[in-house]
This record gives C-alpha cells, sequence and structure tokens, in this order.
C-alpha cells in the first residue's frame, strides 16, 4: 500500500482546502479571461484612433477639394495679369543696370536724399534662368525721417527692387542733442539694391537643361536687414 502526504503549505483542514481550491479555480478563470479581453479592448482601440486618423485626413481633404473652385479662380487672376511690369525693362545687363541706377538716383532724390555716387556690382550679373539681375551700391545723405522714405519708396514701387544691405554711419557723435527747432542731421549711407529683368524667350535654355527656369532669388527678400519699414512715418 503506497502512501502519500500532503505537501506542507495545503491546510489539513478540508474546509480550508475547499476554499483554496475555489480560490485558484477563480485566479484562472480570470487569467483565461484576461487573456482574451485585454487584447480585444487594446485591437478596439488600435482601429479606433485609425478610424479617427482617417476621419480628419478626409474632412481635410474634403475642406481642400472644396476651396479648389476659389483657388482655381484666383490662379487664373494670377496668369492673366502683367507680370513685366515688376521687371526692369532694359533688354542686356548693361540697359537694365542703367535703368536700375536711374531709378534709384530719381527715387532717392525725391524723398529728401542726396546721392554722393553710384557703382555696378560686376558680380551679380549671372542669370538665372529666365531673368537677369543687376544690382549696384549708392551712396548718399539722408536724415533719419527722408531714409525711412527713400526706403519705403524702393521697397514698394515697380518695378521691384530688393534692398541687399544698408550701412548707416552718422556724423555726429553719440552724445550729440539737436538743438530746440534745428534739422536732423544727415547721416552716410550706403545701400546695395539689386532689381531683375526678362530673358527674351529665345535666351532661355530648354526645361531640361541645367539653366531652367527657376524663381529669383533676392538673396534677402523684400525686407531691408538693417532699417525696419515704416509706412507710417514714410508717408
Amino acid at each position: 500500500m503506497i502512501t502519500t502526504t500532503a505537501p506542507k503549505w495545503l491546510p489539513s483542514d478540508p474546509r480550508k482546502r475547499r476554499g483554496l481550491a475555489a480560490a485558484i479555480l477563480v485566479l484562472l478563470f480570470a487569467l483565461i479571461v484576461s487573456a482574451v479581453v485585454v487584447p480585444a479592448v487594446l485591437l478596439h482601440r488600435h482601429y479606433d484612433e485609425s478610424i479617427a486618423s482617417l476621419g480628419r485626413q478626409v474632412s481635410t481633404q474634403t475642406a481642400f477639394n472644396a476651396m479648389r473652385p476659389r483657388l482655381t479662380e484666383k490662379l487664373e487672376k494670377l496668369r492673366a495679369r502683367d507680370v513685366k511690369k515688376y521687371f526692369l525693362k532694359g533688354a542686356s545687363s548693361a540697359l537694365a543696370l542703367a535703368e536700375l541706377q536711374e531709378t534709384v538716383r530719381a527715387t532717392i532724390e525725391s524723398n529728401g536724399g542726396r546721392v554722393a555716387g553710384s557703382s555696378p556690382q560686376g558680380n551679380a550679373t549671372k542669370e538665372e534662368g529666365a531673368y537677369r539681375p543687376v544690382a549696384a551700391s549708392f551712396t548718399l545723405n539722408a536724415n533719419n525721417t527722408n531714409l525711412r522714405r527713400v526706403v519705403y519708396a524702393l521697397e514698394t514701387r515697380e518695378p521691384y527692387l530688393f534692398i541687399e544691405s544698408i550701412v548707416i554711419q552718422p556724423q555726429v557723435g553719440s552724445g550729440w542733442k539737436p538743438p530746440p527747432g534745428s534739422a536732423e542731421p544727415d547721416m552716410f549711407i550706403q545701400l546695395d539694391v539689386r532689381g531683375f529683368a526678362l530673358r527674351a524667350a529665345s535666351e532661355v535654355a530648354p526645361a531640361g537643361d541645367s539653366g531652367a527656369t527657376t524663381q529669383p532669388n533676392s538673396g534677402k527678400g523684400r525686407n531691408s536687414d538693417a532699417t525696419a519699414k515704416d509706412k507710417g512715418g514714410g508717408t
């Protein structure tokens, strides 16, 4: 006859053994339920997030589609505009440069400045696709008020001109105070201005070549990096 002994961790009382067995059964049932329910909940959450993401994409695409007729109309209006007025009219680099210098000189003098001299920038005549850039440096004298007028007039006129850099040197000391009723002192100013002319269609390389049409790059854009445009003070 074979006799077995119960493990020491088992209670000796039969009632307690039945309670322990019931607890183990409940624990196993909970584990089985968790193994089935938890993945289902996680999978449900995953698909909910995917549905929400797709819904946002559909809403965005629908909004873009609704904007298409209006954008198409604006595009047609832009295509119908005469863009040549925004470019210098010179048919060559020399003519475009002469037009740039004359335009800038007239703008400076009509806004209270005095041009002391100008010189072309030879390294700025590299052609960019369908555009012929030209640039020149100008030295002038103007007070603070007239300088704001000059900058505003240059950057809001047609053809478009771009102020690439500006150097301002006051001719009075930092501690100088103007007497009451006196005019503002003039400053010595150096401006680098760039403009663009359109090249003839016969001069532009085919689209497959390296010289394909590109947008002109003015370097600094139409905003001066040293003088803030003040429309209120520039009028």
